[in-house]
């Protein structure tokens, strides 16, 4: 009796302890998120007018090309990679647009206000950017307007880490300078994701 009474009593406890981890097993899934980041770099981040190849002195109505092979040279029907001052890298994450934009020059003797239109006129400059390997130049060039604008993208899906070699002209106002004091303008670089 004394024996029923035990295993009677040690089937009761099996029944109010719990039975933990015989029949179980884990496993992990490791979640990674990246950060859908937009940067860009540019170098050289300085450039005069007629001072790459020229004298630094600039004339009315004449077109400066941001090109090292010559400062009144302008690029190739194909731009070469070589005539191309300015390398952009997209340090991003992400695959981009760029946009180039430059504002009025300000601060000297004569201060040219951008026609956002490539034109030049009096006390007004036009503006162009283009890039390497841009197909027939003198058509596919973007006008660089004052603000940064959808409509006027300089190179679609630029990808993430990839360089662009890229270059810029100004013609300068039509009517006589009024004095010799340098003005300046900021370009300004702008990528957007896709």
């Amino acid at each position: 009796m004394k024996r029923l009474l035990i295993s009677f009593v040690l089937a009761a406890a099996l029944l109010v302890v719990p039975v933990a981890g015989a029949l179980a097993a884990t496993d992990t899934v490791t979640v990674t998120a990246t950060p859908s980041f937009v940067s860009i770099s540019n170098a050289p981040g300085t450039w005069t007018l007629n001072g790459i190849t020229g004298n630094g002195g600039i004339e009315i109505g004449t077109t400066y090309y941001s090109n090292p092979l010559g400062d009144t040279t302008p690029p190739s029907a194909t731009v070469l990679d070589t005539e191309c001052q300015f390398t952009i890298t997209n340090t991003s994450t992400v695959i981009t647009n760029v946009m180039v934009n430059i504002e009025d020059f300000t601060g000297g003797s004569d201060e040219m206000t951008n026609s956002n239109a490539g034109t030049n006129g009096a006390g007004s400059f036009g503006a162009y950017s283009w890039y390497e390997g841009m197909t027939t130049y003198s058509s596919s060039k973007v006008i660089a307007e004052t603000n940064a604008s959808v409509s006027e993208i300089l190179y679609s899906n630029l990808a993430a880490g990839a360089p662009l070699k890229w270059g810029m002209e100004i013609l300068t106002q039509s009517d006589a300078w009024a004095g010799n004091t340098s003005s300046t303008a900021d370009i300004t670089i702008t990528v957007t994701a896709i």
